[in-house]
This record gives C-alpha cells, structure tokens and sequence, in this order.
C-alpha cells in the first residue's frame, strides 16, 4: 500500500502550491514565448493586431482598467520615472475591462497626464482576443461585485521586437536600470529570469505603500507543508529499509 501513497502526496504536494486566489504571474513558464497577434481596439476605435501596435520594436506591456484608482495609475508614474522625460521605448497599456471604451481610455490618458506621447498605446482587448493575451502572459484578475473593482496583479512586461516575452518586473515602481538592462536583453532577443530566480519571486509579497518586497509566510508554509509528508514518505518507503540493509553488511 505504502507505494500508493507515492501519486497521492505529489498530487497533495502540488495542490498546496496553488491556491485559488493566487494571481501571481508564473512568468518562467512563459518567458521566450511569442504573444498572439490578438485583436486590439485603441483610443480612435480602430481595430488592429497587436503587432500593428507594436511596431516591430521593444516594447513594455502592462494591463489597466480606466475606473482603477489605485494600482493602475501608480504603475503608470512608475512607468514614466523609470523611463525618465527622454522614455526610448514604447508602452502599451492594455485596457481589461471589457466595459470600457475608446473615450474611457482617452479619459485616462488625460487624467494620468501621459499626453500626446505616440510611444504611449492604450487599447482594449475583448473577448477571445483577451483571454488568448492574459493567457499567454500568466496575467489573472477577477472582478468583486462588492466593491466594483478588480484584483489582479501589478506587473510590467518586456516584449521583444519578435513579439516574444522578455522579461517581468513586478510592482508598481521599477528600477531604471534594472529596466535598461531589461529592455538592452529584450532588443537582443535573451529572457532575463531563469526557473529558479521565478520560483523564489512567489516567496515574496510586493508592497505598495513601502514599495519594498517582503517574505511571503503564507506561500512559504504551504511549500512546507507539501515537503514535510514527502520527505518522510520518501525516507520511510525508501531511506529507512536501504539504511537498515547498509547497517547489517557493516
């Protein structure tokens, strides 16, 4: 029976890493892939691909929704003073509230003070068009009906002039040059993070007031109490009779 306990606990093991709220981008399982050349609306009520918006360039790609009040509009001052007043790359802020319309997005662009910027793409994305997106960037968000807002996580995305993910900077404020070095890999076709800087980043929680990244107990205790019962199970149906067997050869 101890052998049946093996598929059991890796599937308990797994189950303990992801939680139902958990809106954490998983970017190394996506980093190196290609965005899909969705369907976009920008603030003209044009229709477009993707790669129109983009332009063959690097370019920054983070997701807002206009009636945000909070995280939305402190990602786009982190943005610009990351950038600084000369900016050099284009940003593309896609729309995900699929309420939202040409004028809401004229209205942010007004109220965030981004100006007449041609570097600066604010679109809406719909549909299939924003499900096939959210999904090929880990991007989750879900609405509360209480509050009318959306929870969804604060991140800033580096896409390669070949459309393929770069990289990922969590947060609502970025470091300048952590982003030129970002954006130098991403016109040079590299992805900045390997699997094991990804797994760590779900060990910490951003906070936005501090704009500092603390331990994230939680997650940490959940990664534990997955390992706990595996380690024994593997000593106890493997470890224990090979040391035994050791034992009685010396």
């Amino acid at each position: 029976m101890a052998p049946l306990l093996v598929p059991f606990l890796l599937s308990l093991l797994l189950t303990s890493f992801s939680g139902e709220r958990d809106l954490t981008p998983k970017a190394d399982f996506v980093l190196g892939n290609k965005l899909p050349d969705v369907k976009v609306v920008d603030e003209e009520g044009r229709e477009l691909n993707l790669s129109e918006v983009a332009g063959g360039e690097v370019f920054l790609l983070s997701f807002i929704y206009t009636r945000c009040a909070s995280a939305c509009p402190m990602i786009v001052e982190g943005i610009k003073k990351a950038l600084g007043p000369a900016g050099g790359v284009k940003v593309v802020l896609v729309d995900f509230d699929e309420r939202d319309t040409p004028e809401n997005l004229k209205k942010f662009r007004e109220e965030r003070k981004i100006g007449t910027d041609p570097r600066w793409k604010l679109v809406l994305a719909k549909g299939d068009s924003l499900r096939s997106l959210t999904r090929a960037v880990d991007f989750k968000f879900f609405y509360d009906e209480d509050t009318d807002m959306f929870a969804h996580p604060n991140v800033l995305i580096v896409v390669s002039p070949g459309m393929k993910i770069s990289g990922y900077m969590l947060g609502v404020t970025y470091d300048s040059d952590k982003l030129s070095a970002l954006i130098s890999k991403a016109r040079a076709g590299k992805v900045a993070l390997n699997p094991i800087k990804g797994v760590f980043l779900k060990c910490f929680r951003y906070d936005p007031v501090t704009g500092t990244y603390t331990v994230d107990w939680s997650f940490v205790a959940m990664i534990l109490g997955g390992l706990i019962p595996l380690g024994a199970m593997f000593y106890f149906i493997f470890l224990k009779d090979l040391i035994a067997g050791l034992r009685r050869t010396a």
